[in-house]
């Protein structure tokens, strides 16, 4: 039994090696060929007040007028037209928000196909949540099905509109259950509770993004007004730590963004002034912020993204009509980290003119501020990917990045060739070879893999790669001592051809191998360049 996994192991090892040889570029040349470019920073539309909704529904029903417009993406409020369910409240309240429930609200999107609109989120508003220091459980597993839900229905993540609409849950001490308990107690325990969210929602969805449209200035009392922070503070002074608990528990396979509700900046300084102030001040020992502990400090700057919000009304004495906008537009966009996101209370941009939508002036300044934003590079497909099984549960993929630049490897997966892909794993920029772990027995599953750049700029696809798990081993019934030539002291030592073990060519040998295979390919181009 042994000495056949072993020799089915090599062979597959054999195969996966010559694939990868036969599948991978031979030139380096090309992976240093020209590249197309897309926006570094993607602009959502969050037009969700006002009578025209865009529900999942809405969305697919306009799919191609929404498509035309000047956004690369937009914000879909989580409600069922036909039975009134709504996720977008109920995800943070306390009642279950099912599976099949958030299945049903985001059926309208599956299967549509967008040219323009690939970074869409779905909304999440702070509604009725526990105290802090009660039983949050039911509000973590809501936020971990919808992450799953998200990425069956392939949307970039959350859209987390925090303010206390329906109830002072980041308020303290007047929100607060247990006032006796100290300001720093609840804001640690509101760390918590962002983490426990967060960690739910990278174990469904690796790699989803967070846009909390407040950040955590919100919460800072040094927050200074000169730089357009609204001074909320004291009524608000949860809501920080609790964004601080989501950067925890993402660490590093979620994207927290600091959404940046600041609608009076205009200025290219205004917004410039205001993301250094976020990303590097405020973590600084000079603020020596509360709720934001050493640990969290030190990687604050690299892994908080930042965002801006942008709306078409006048705010705190700040004008705004169409030229305005443009300007404004442009401004955040050149100072964004990912995201930018623009919010709307008067015309709508969800239908054409003709129907009361937005004019042709401020279609146009969108339009204008979105082509004068900066682009970057997109990073080359990986090529020759190639998926092996090792055994019933798992399966071994090997490939080979192309072009510098690259940031991080996203591996996709689906089952069966009519499965939706998900993505099951973030590895980082020099990594080749995966091993998948936990799978059926006797299963199909299809793989492909892209690597994304500085931004978050992911590159094409890889080819796709199918491979079949192992059926599930047949019982067997244990033979006796006197006749089971493996329960000797010699059979034992796992020495020899004898024992169940394949030794280095079980699942962590294969794994080590894969990467000296694509050492020896870049040797071979290197030799070939010469």
């Amino acid at each position: 039994m042994g000495k056949t996994h072993s020799s089915r192991i090599l062979h597959r090892l054999s195969l996966l090696v010559l694939a990868a040889g036969v599948l991978g570029p031979s030139t380096p040349g090309l992976a240093r060929s020209a590249a197309p470019s897309a926006p570094a920073v993607s602009l959502i539309y969050a037009g969700w007040f006002g009578n025209t909704i865009p529900t999942p529904a809405f969305i697919r029903d306009h799919q191609a007028f929404l498509d035309s417009q000047p956004f690369q993406g937009m914000v879909a409020y989580l409600r069922d037209d036909a039975t009134g369910q709504n996720a977008t409240t109920g995800i943070m309240g306390q009642g279950m928000v099912s599976p099949s429930t958030l299945a049903g609200i985001l059926a309208p999107l599956q299967g549509l196909s967008f040219t323009n609109l690939v970074d869409n989120f779905a909304l999440v508003q702070g509604s009725t949540p526990p105290d802090f220091f009660d039983d949050w459980s039911q509000v973590v597993a809501n936020f971990g099905a919808l992450a799953a839900a998200l990425q069956t229905a392939g949307l970039r993540g959350i859209c987390f509109d925090n303010e206390q609409y329906a109830s002072p849950w980041g308020t303290y001490p007047a929100g607060a259950k247990y006032p006796s308990t100290s300001l720093a107690d609840y804001q640690t325990q509101a760390r918590l509770r962002g983490a426990e969210c967060m960690q739910a929602m990278v174990a469904q969805f690796p790699g989803i993004a967070v846009i909390t449209l407040h950040g955590p200035y919100i919460s800072e009392l040094q927050a200074p007004a000169a730089l357009g922070f609204p001074q909320w503070q004291s009524g608000n002074l949860l809501l920080g730590p609790f964004f601080a608990g989501f950067l925890q528990g993402a660490g590093t396979a979620g994207r927290c963004v600091d959404g940046g509700e600041l609608y009076s900046l205009r200025t290219d300084s205004d917004f410039q002034n205001s993301a250094t102030w976020r990303k590097v001040t405020l973590p600084s020992a000079a603020i020596n912020c509360p709720f934001i502990p050493t640990d969290l400090r030190a990687v604050w700057p690299d892994r908080v993204s930042i965002s801006f919000g942008v709306y078409d009304q006048p705010f705190a004495g700040a004008p705004m009509n169409a030229s305005i906008l443009e300007t404004t537009l442009a401004n955040a966009l050149h100072h964004a980290d990912r995201y930018v996101w623009f919010y709307t209370e008067g015309a709508t941009f969800l239908l054409p003119p003709s129907s009361g939508g937005a004019g042709a002036d401020w279609v146009t300044a969108v339009q204008n501020a979105v082509a004068s934003a900066p682009s970057l590079p997109v990073p080359a497909a990986p090529t020759g990917l190639v998926a092996v099984p090792t055994s019933s549960s798992s399966i071994s993929l090997g490939w080979t990045n192309a072009g510098s630049g690259t940031t991080a490897v996203e591996i996709e997966r689906k089952t069966g060739p009519d499965g939706s892909y998900q993505t099951v794993a973030q590895l980082g920029a020099g990594t080749q070879a995966f091993q998948d772990g936990s799978l059926a027995p006797g299963t199909t599953y299809v793989y492909r893999v892209r690597a994304t750049a500085a931004g978050g700029t992911p590159s094409p696809y890889s080819n796709e790669s199918t491979a079949t798990t192992d059926p599930a081993a047949a019982p067997t019934t244990p033979a006796s001592p006197a006749t089971d030539p493996s329960s000797s002291p010699q059979a034992s030592t796992g020495s020899g051809t004898s024992g169940g073990s394949c030794g280095l060519l079980g699942l962590e040998g294969l794994l080590l191998i894969l990467p000296l295979f694509a050492g020896l390919r870049r040797l071979r181009s290197a030799s070939e360049d010469r």
